[in-house]
């Protein structure tokens, strides 16, 4: 073969190469803009709807459906690094947790504004919007009914053992997920799925059935803490809590749940 022959061969092969890298480019900008008309589609809603935009049914909806799927996800995460299933449940009737709602409704309301900003906005937003969160959770569940149910003390970067470093990046990369690809689909899911007709009525019985739900979950543990400091039960509904939710299907229900010990009184000894 001569060197004209050669560079015309290596010619062929680039002018090849050129091709599919071409082909790979168009395919891509087809996803994209595949992607972009979705997205678009799904925020967009359908006009009219008893939950379109980001009203209060929206927003009870984006609750509810994240209070049962966090549960899911959590699940089915924990079976798949230990082997083994645990409930990850926050209250006592059904699969539903409402730090996941919550954290779903913060996150839609404070970075909805970001969609089809930078990334790194929306990763720092979800960083501090939900550190500050699960920090705000672990001072009230131990300020009120003196229990945790998760201490990151023994993790590097911790505040309190209520936060630390490596979850608030977690949270950071949630947010990019939720705003990117859950909340848009999840937001055209609930405007095409859910009966325009009927779906005002459905919110509401969810409603009474969520609050009722948090309200039996409350007291349950409540009483709980007031069995482990001693206190008989000497009204109607502490004797209901303590025959429907002792200690033993609480600790099924919250197997995470730890009480956080006081600290001992110092003896005449040591305060010498």
């Amino acid at each position: 073969m001569t060197t004209s022959e050669r560079y015309a061969e290596k010619r062929k092969k680039l002018q090849r190469k050129m091709e599919r890298l071409d082909l790979q480019e168009q395919r891509a900008l087809r996803r994209e803009a595949s992607y972009q008309a979705r997205v678009a589609r799904d925020l967009a809603g359908v006009p009219g709807h008893f939950a379109h935009g980001l009203n209060f049914y929206k927003l009870f909806w984006v609750f509810f459906l994240c209070c049962f799927l966090g549960v899911i996800i959590e699940t089915v995460f924990i079976w798949v690094i230990s082997g083994s299933l645990m409930q990850r449940t926050g209250l006592v009737w059904g699969p539903f947790n409402l730090i996941y709602g919550i954290g779903a409704v913060l996150l839609t309301v404070c970075l909805h504004p970001f969609i089809g900003k930078s990334d790194r906005w929306i990763f720092l937003g979800g960083g501090l919007i939900g550190g500050a969160f699960e920090y705000f959770c672990s001072w009230l569940q131990e300020k009120i009914l003196g229990t945790v149910s998760w201490d990151y003390s023994q993790m590097a970067f911790n505040l309190n053992g209520r936060i630390n470093l490596l979850y608030c990046l977690f949270w950071g990369v949630l947010a990019l997920i939720w705003v990117k690809e859950l909340y848009p689909r999840l937001n055209g899911f609930i405007e095409r799925r859910i009966s325009k007709t009927y779906g005002v009525t459905i919110t509401w019985v969810l409603v009474v059935f969520m609050l009722a739900n948090s309200l039996t979950s409350g007291l349950a543990v409540l009483r709980q803490s007031q069995r482990y400091e001693g206190m008989p039960a000497t009204s109607s509904w502490q004797v209901y809590f303590d025959s429907h939710y002792p200690d033993e299907r609480l600790a099924k229900i919250y197997p995470s749940m730890q009480r956080v010990e006081e600290p001992a009184a110092p003896t005449n000894s040591e305060e010498g």
